[in-house]
C-alpha cells in the first residue's frame, strides 16, 4: 500500500486524469456528526503515528484544528466554514458506494483435534510481494505478489488449490477452525477473533494473501439460484453456504482465488495504514483515490461523520468505502446489510 501522505498527494490529486473519481468543491456540507466526539479522537490520535511516518506535519495539524472546531463551535454551517479554512475539500465522484465490514469471532484452537478440522495458515516463507514502482518510479504497474520459481515470479496457488492440500505438511498452521463458512468469512474480512473452548479471544490479523484477484462468492449463489442478485445481504450468503453439501460450498468458495494469511497477536485490528482500526470512524479506500491516512467526511442515508481513511481492501476500488463497524453480532449484522449511496469529501490540509 502507498504510503504517501496527504499533503504530499494534493499535487497529484488536483491534476487532470490522476484520480478520475475525485472532483474538487468549493465547500462541505454542514459538518453534522452522529457519533460520539471522543471516538473521532481516538481515531485521531491512533492516525499520528502513520502521519509522523510519512513526515505529514500538516496534517496532523489540521486535524488537531478540525477537533478545535468541533469543540467550540457547535452551529454546524459555522463549522463548515471554519473547516474549510483550514482544508481544500475534494469530492469523491460517484455515487460513492458505502459498505461495512466488522470483526468476525469464531470457534477454534491452536491445536489440532476433533471437530475443529480446518486450518489457518501463517504466511508463507515462499511468498514474494514485490512493488515495481519501488524499482522504477514511472512504472504504472500495481503490487505483485507470488513465489519464485526458476528465477521467475509465478503465481500462488489459488484458494481451490490451498483447500485441496497445496500448503500441506509445510508446518504452516497456526490455529484450526470448526466452521468452513465462518472461516471463509474471516479470509474476506482480513482479521478477527478466536474464540477457544474456555473462552479466551485471541486475535487473528492478516498476515499477507496470495495476490489472487478478489471475486465475490455472490456471482456463483446467483448462477445456482440460491441468492437473489439484490438480496446477497452476508446472512443470506451464510445460508446459501450452509444448504450446500461439503463439495458443492467448496466450489463455491473456490471461485474467490483470493487466500488470506494469519498471525497470532494481541490487541485491536490494525488497518493497512499500520495502525489500530476504531469502530465507526475508520474506513477502508481504495489508495488511488484516496490518500492514505487522509481526514474525511461520510454522507449517506444513514451514516454523517467524519472518519479517516485507515485500511484498503481488494474488494475496495474506485467510488467505494467500506465503514469499520467494530466486533460482535450487532456489526456483523449491520456490516452485511449495509449498502448505500452517497458522497465522501475528502479533507486536504491547506
Amino acid at each position: 500500500m502507498s504510503r504517501r501522505a496527504p499533503a504530499l498527494a494534493l499535487a497529484c490529486l488536483l491534476a487532470a486524469g490522476c484520480a478520475p473519481f475525485l472532483r474538487l468543491r468549493a465547500g462541505l456540507p454542514p459538518l453534522e456528526d452522529d457519533l460520539d466526539a471522543a471516538s473521532l479522537r481516538t481515531a485521531i490520535e491512533r492516525t499520528r503515528p502513520a502521519w509522523a511516518r510519512g513526515g505529514d506535519a500538516a496534517t496532523a495539524a489540521a486535524a488537531e484544528r478540525l477537533l478545535t472546531i468541533l469543540d467550540t463551535i457547535p452551529d454546524p454551517r459555522h463549522r463548515r466554514a471554519e473547516a474549510a479554512r483550514a482544508f481544500r475539500t475534494v469530492r469523491v465522484g460517484g455515487p460513492l458506494l458505502l459498505t461495512a465490514y466488522y470483526e468476525p469471532e469464531l470457534a477454534g484452537r491452536l491445536v489440532a483435534g476433533p471437530g475443529f478440522p480446518h486450518p489457518l495458515y501463517a504466511r508463507p516463507r515462499d511468498l514474494v510481494d514485490v512493488e515495481p514502482r519501488g524499482m522504477d518510479g514511472k512504472c504504472a504497474c500495481g503490487r505483485l505478489v507470488g513465489r519464485v520459481e526458476d528465477g521467475r515470479l509465478r503465481p500462488y496457488p489459488t484458494r481451490g488449490d490451498i483447500d485441496a492440500g497445496a500448503l500441506a505438511g509445510r508446518g504452516l498452521e497456526i490455529a484450526w477452525a470448526a466452521d468452513p463458512i465462518d472461516l471463509f468469512v474471516l479470509h474476506v474480512q482480513g482479521s478477527g477473533l478466536l474464540r477457544l473452548e474456555d473462552g479466551t479471544l485471541v486475535g487473528v490479523r492478516f498476515a499477507g494473501s496470495n495476490g489472487r484477484p478478489y471475486r465475490s462468492i455472490v456471482h456463483a449463489l446467483v448462477a445456482r439460484g440460491l441468492v437473489a442478485k439484490n438480496d446477497a445481504t452476508l446472512p443470506e450468503i451464510r445460508r446459501a453456504l450452509g444448504g450446500l453439501s461439503d463439495v458443492e460450498r467448496a466450489e463455491v468458495m473456490a471461485t474467490d482465488e483470493r487466500y488470506t494469511f494469519f498471525r497470532l497477536a494481541a490487541g485491536g485490528p490494525i488497518g493497512s495504514l499500520g495502525v489500530e482500526l476504531t469502530p465507526g470512524r475508520s474506513v477502508a479506500t481504495d489508495p488511488r483515490v484516496v490518500p492514505p491516512g487522509a481526514l474525511a467526511y461520510l454522507a449517506t442515508p444513514s451514516v454523517r461523520r467524519l472518519v479517516v481513511s485507515q485500511d484498503a481492501g481488494a474488494a475496495v476500488t474506485g467510488a467505494h468505502a467500506d465503514l469499520f463497524l467494530g466486533r460482535g453480532a450487532d456489526a456483523e449484522a449491520r456490516a452485511g446489510a449495509m449498502r448505500e449511496r452517497g458522497a465522501l469529501y475528502v479533507l486536504l490540509p491547506r
